[in-house]
């Protein structure tokens, strides 16, 4: 019988330090650069690895000293030589005196062809004179020909930039996250960007903050605004909600080639959409914003909404969470255009706030082909929004029947279904008059089988507009 001894013999030997330098040096590039020098300890092979990996991540605490790790930084770029950087992150706290020691970093990192930079640099507050005007990005890094990648923390009035006219030659990706912004270096970079594709501006915006966002780029594709304030304030032993102040805040885009559009936004900043119709996707939510009953508000809210449809009127995909849409102090006030293309849209919906809104859409969607909206809310809370004096009311079909439902709607899908009266009657509605459906799902928030077998019952008795529609009901999976 042959021996199973060779099958069985331990492994000898480091297999990993076996490795290509090139596989070593990629296994590197996922640790910080701090953690990436530790391994030249492991021995001798691993001595000098590090200083081969393209990607350098340094990060320094508010708490640390700057020193000791502006010498690390010195140090990690002198041992690197000559060999091409990639990626440099750089992430730290400072004092004014320190932004000398900065300079030189970024000027290697462009000196070795950096393609990827990422800055995010905190002033000390107690350390900023009264001439103090924050730090400003070297011009050889706007004007550096292999950068295509920037991510920018712009907090406070801590980064300034000034950028030529002609910076930026290669950028194609940008991601700016703001931390209360001051000054007007954002409104100065993003104008100044000709091949621009990917454009994300991020981060938190005080209540009386002005801001004018001006984006010209004409090769940009994608545009994603994800901006917050906070609008609840601890006072005297309880939240309550500040005033609205977001007249300030405008945010402008001229962009011929954009095809995507992802706003996220809880106070309701005033966008307007230029020349962009290469758009085709667009996703807005304006989370649990209302108009708390403040006619100031509701009025200039209704005048942000329609110059915000204005912009995306062309999209073929459209998803909506926003309740303020149907408020009743701003259903009435705005005026939505026609979606003639709009293919698909998808809806997160209240139901005391949304119905009318649904089927306002459904009209000006003549061809609208794929529904899916989902209901967010809980029964307590639907009770309590609905008998408010803030509720729209339930759902009342309306006097007209929207073209979309005659002619071209095929799918339907509803997500969150309590099967709550107004929810059957929605239902009712879409299957009568829907002629030339061919699905209906729904997906229950939580049904017993009991309950589901009564609810397929109920939906199979409605009459239907369409003879090949088929209801279905999907099981939740435990």
């Amino acid at each position: 019988m042959r021996s199973n001894s060779r099958c069985c013999k331990p492994c000898i030997g480091d297999r990993i330090s076996g490795l290509p330098d090139a596989i070593l040096s990629h296994i590197l590039s996922f640790l910080t650069t701090e953690d990436a020098v530790k391994t030249s300890v492991l021995s001798h092979r691993w001595f000098d690895v590090w200083t081969s990996v393209p990607k350098i991540n340094l990060t320094l605490g508010s708490q640390a000293a700057f020193e000791p790790f502006a010498q690390f930084v010195d140090c990690v770029l002198f041992f690197c030589g000559s060999s091409n950087i990639h990626t440099f992150q750089l992430r730290c706290s400072v004092i004014e005196e320190d932004f000398c020691r900065i300079d030189p970093w970024i000027y290697t990192a462009v000196r070795r062809n950096v393609v990827e930079f990422e800055f995010d640099l905190d002033v000390d507050v107690d350390s900023k004179s009264h001439r103090f005007e924050g730090y400003e990005l070297p011009r050889r890094l706007l004007m550096c020909n292999t950068l295509e990648v920037l991510k920018l923390t712009l907090n406070h009035k801590d980064i300034i930039i000034n950028p030529p006219s002609d910076c930026f030659p290669s950028l194609k990706f940008l991601h700016v996250t703001l931390q209360y912004p001051g000054g007007r270096s954002l409104e100065k970079l993003l104008t100044c960007c000709p091949v621009l594709e990917d454009l994300i501006i991020e981060g938190l915006l005080k209540d009386d903050s002005v801001v004018n966002i001006n984006v010209s780029a004409p090769e940009l594709k994608r545009l994603r605004m994800h901006l917050s304030m906070d609008l609840v304030r601890w006072d005297e032993g309880d939240y309550k909600m500040l005033e609205y102040k977001c007249k300030r805040i405008y945010i402008n885009a001229d962009a011929p080639n954009l095809e995507e559009f992802n706003l996220q936004d809880n106070f309701l900043a005033s966008y307007s959409l230029n020349n962009a119709k290469s758009l085709s996707k667009a996703m807005i939510d304006l989370g649990r914003l209302y108009t708390l009953e403040d006619p100031d508000f509701a009025r200039d809210s209704a005048d942000r909404m329609h110059r915000l449809f204005a912009g995306i009127h062309n999209v073929t995909y459209l998803s909506l969470l926003s309740p303020v849409y149907g408020d009743r102090f701003t259903r009435d006030r705005y005026h939505l255009p026609t979606f003639n293309i709009l293919n698909r849209l998808e809806l997160h919906l209240e139901p005391c706030f949304s119905w009318q809104f649904l089927t306002k859409l459904l009209n000006i969607s003549p061809n609208l082909e794929y529904l899916v909206f989902t209901i967010h809310i809980s029964y307590s809370a639907k009770l309590e929004n609905c008998e408010s004096e803030f509720a729209v009311g339930q759902w009342n079909q309306p006097d007209f029947v929207p073209i979309c439902l005659l002619s071209s709607l095929k799918k339907i899908c509803i997500q969150g279904f309590h099967a709550w009266p107004d929810e059957i009657e929605v239902v009712k509605y879409l299957l009568k008059h829907g002629e030339v459906l061919n699905t209906v799902k729904i997906c229950p928030s939580y049904f017993h089988s009991e309950e589901e077998m009564k609810l397929r019952q109920k939906l199979s008795m409605f009459p239907k507009g369409s003879r090949t529609c088929q209801i279905e009901v999907m099981k939740i999976k435990s």
